[in-house]
């Protein structure tokens, strides 16, 4: 009977899967904002007017402290309003769970606060959070609006101190050195046994000297924790429905790579999401680079979801007056250009915070798509009119993905990870700060997007190198920390007939901060060299590159010695050489240590690095079936594909105008579905301020 059981949750497991696979409509919804006080009116009004844009799809926010009002007592009076004015106009509902921030009555942790993005507490909070998810799970299961379960709420912080996290920590420790001796030796410590260790300010230090071992570890038990609360939280769900699918948003890419385990959440999500506003998650970049900042993170969704199946589960759709990093009121233009340019990395849906606007506190009358009242803005009506390009061209975009090409871009949360460490006191260079290996991966994306050039982005240990190889490209740019174990993969991927650009200090340090030239530097067999010094210059350096010419590097210069007969120079500085050119196997290698990358992102222009790309993967580039006849500035390209037909994406960043020329198949005829540009049929193409055209080619 036992067995019988679990045949049937796993039966009704690969069913809910298989309808996350399904999904075939492409729609832009938004957060309906549920507080107490509330009319059945007020919230009926505002799914209707969704309904009016013919946004179809609802988040909503099921909070445990508003909900459990008293110890084992639930009202979800507020909730159901939200269900039958969803049902009601044909809405579906995402519904989240926020069910770790627990009612006042369990604890003054939860004083004084009603959200908070926080991680489970204790097993206490634990076993009460379980009873809140059966109460919701088991009430809105096979309620017909219900379309997905959210976990959590772009969780990740915690409390280093709560019960649960120290039981955690204490296990997790216990785990990886197995004696208490062997994590002292790591730490530079003596504990006299695990049950002495817990988190104090130390493990975080800015102060000079501080040890990596405790802070490394303190990194990756935060990643491991927050995946443990995934997973805990998933299961729940699916003790009571295993038919819906379960999603959430982290976010801050930018900032927070390295606290997100992809590889291990996919094995927990049947969707992923991201939060990507532009007045905190998009701030990293320049606000002439947005567009590419959303397509960048929803590349590495893509890339590493189950099924490709991803959403932008919050995007900024209204105004910001006092919060927000960076505030910023989006217009049409904005949204047309961050929808779409989503659309055309792959996401099955875009979801907007918010719809309506908070009473009080924190957010109150900010982020609201439509007025105060539900009136139409020019965000919703640019709404409206995508969502009807969608519904009217479902035929294609029901079974529509990205048309890829075979470049790979390379994340290193291990760098940042280090990063953390050795700048949380803000020393060195300005730029390479803790998001520095991610920003000048992404001036890469940028680069190849404003050539047509459709590239990929992978974390570095979860490329799939060994399945790799011959007319795969990969570019790993300022991975200062490699870890060890991933060089002979790449190694190997390369005598395959991989190729491989290394750009900037990447493998300068090894993953546990070793500096690797000292002794044996790891990439040697792999660039056919190594570094010989570095030195930091306050004046701009120019390098000469073979095939390329003059191109500007960082504030550094380094100096490599090639060491291998494969090996030839193809780059120069005043004080040495620069760059190597490696042959390994059927494959090659190119190391160019100026970084063009960081000094393109200092200066918000990827010229430089264009011209680059041209020269070393013009090839690639020239087998893509759509493609620019130049590089633009400022012009993104995304291409979709079903069959024999396509839709390509194009933005305008800038707010100056640009044209282009796009090279397509032949035999294809341009129709434009969204946009007023101007496009001829000779394939040019002119866009004006933040300008979007979308043109499907049959």
């Amino acid at each position: 009977m036992r067995f019988f059981k679990y045949f049937l949750l796993a039966l009704a497991a690969l069913t809910f899967v298989t309808e996350a696979q399904a999904q075939r409509r492409i729609e832009v919804g938004a957060e309906v904002w549920l507080e107490p006080e509330q009319t059945p009116e007020e919230i009926d009004m505002w799914f209707r007017r969704m309904a009016d844009c013919k946004m179809r799809s609802a988040r909503i926010f099921l909070m445990w402290n508003y909900i459990e009002v008293a110890p084992g007592k639930y009202d979800f009076t507020i909730a159901d309003y939200a269900f039958e004015a969803a049902k009601k106009h044909g809405v579906e509902i995402e519904a989240s769970l926020f069910c770790t921030h627990a009612p006042v009555f369990y604890g003054d942790q939860y004083w004084y606060r009603t959200q908070r993005h926080t991680l489970l507490w204790s097993k206490e909070i634990q076993q009460n959070s379980a009873k809140f998810i059966e109460a919701c799970v088991t009430r809105y299961r096979n309620h017909p609006a219900l379309g997905t379960w959210w976990i959590l709420n772009e969780a990740r912080g915690f409390t280093a101190t709560s019960p649960l996290a120290v039981e955690f920590t204490q296990d997790w420790l216990r785990k990886k050195y197995s004696t208490i001796e062997h994590l002292n030796r790591a730490w530079s410590t003596d504990f006299k046994s695990f049950e002495e260790v817990k988190y104090e300010e130390r493990w975080i230090s800015d102060r000079a000297f501080m040890w990596v071992g405790a802070n490394y570890d303190w990194c990756d038990i935060q990643r491991d924790f927050l995946t443990y609360n995934f997973r805990w939280i998933g299961d729940e769900i699916r003790k009571h429905d295993p038919r819906h699918p379960v999603t959430t948003n982290p976010a801050d890419f930018f900032f927070s790579a390295d606290k997100y385990d992809l590889a291990e959440h996919r094995k927990i999500l049947d969707i992923f999401g991201a939060s990507m506003h532009a007045a905190w998650q998009l701030c990293a970049m320049n606000r002439n680079q947005y567009a590419y900042a959303v397509s960048g993170i929803c590349e590495i969704l893509r890339a590493h979801s189950r099924n490709n199946h991803f959403w932008v589960s919050e995007m900024q759709g209204g105004n910001n007056i006092f919060s927000g990093k960076t505030p910023i009121c989006p217009d049409r233009n904005d949204l047309a250009q961050w929808v779409w340019s989503s659309i055309g990395t792959g996401a099955r849906k875009v979801i907007y915070w918010s719809t309506n606007y908070r009473r009080q506190s924190g957010e109150a009358g900010e982020w609201g798509v439509f007025g105060y009242k539900g009136e139409d803005t020019d965000r919703s009506l640019v709404t409206k009119e995508m969502n009807e390009v969608l519904e009217k061209h479902g035929d294609f975009f029901a079974e529509s993905s990205p048309e890829l090409s075979n470049i790979t871009l390379i994340l290193s949360p291990e760098t940042q990870r280090m990063l953390r460490h050795i700048r949380s006191s803000k020393v060195g260079i300005r730029e390479w700060d803790i998001m520095a290996q991610t920003r000048t991966t992404f001036m890469w994306f940028e680069a190849l997007l404003e050539q047509g050039c459709q590239p990929q982005m992978r974390y570095m240990s979860d490329y799939e190198w060994e399945k790799r190889g011959k007319g795969d490209v990969v570019v790993i740019a300022n991975a200062a920390a490699m870890p060890l174990y991933i060089i002979p993969r790449i190694e190997k991927f390369v005598e395959r007939g991989g190729k491989v650009i290394i750009e900037g200090l990447t493998g300068f340090y090894d993953e546990k901060a070793y500096f690797t030239s000292l002794h044996n530097f790891s990439l040697e067999r792999l660039v056919g060299g190594r570094f010989e010094d570095i030195r930091l210059r306050e004046t701009p350096q120019y390098f000469d590159l073979e095939g390329v010419g003059c191109i500007l590097g960082h504030a550094w210069h380094p100096i490599v010695r090639a060491t291998a007969p494969t090996a030839t120079v193809i780059g120069k500085g005043n004080e040495g050489n620069v760059a190597l050119h490696n042959r390994l196997g059927e494959g090659e290698v190119w190391w160019l240590t100026p970084s063009v990358s960081m000094s393109c992102a200092a200066r918000n222009d990827s010229s430089e690095l264009a011209e680059l790309c041209h020269t070393l993967l013009g090839k690639e580039i020239a087998e893509q079936p759509f493609r620019l006849a130049s590089s633009v500035d400022g012009l993104l390209m995304r291409v979709l594909r079903n069959g024999n037909e396509y839709i390509t994406i194009l933005t305008n960043n800038k707010r100056t105008p640009c044209s282009a020329k796009i090279i397509s198949p032949k035999g294809l005829q341009a129709t434009p579905i969204f946009g007023t540009a101007k496009f001829g049929k000779s394939g040019k193409v002119s866009l004006g301020d933040r300008e979007t055209l979308v043109l499907r080619w049959q």
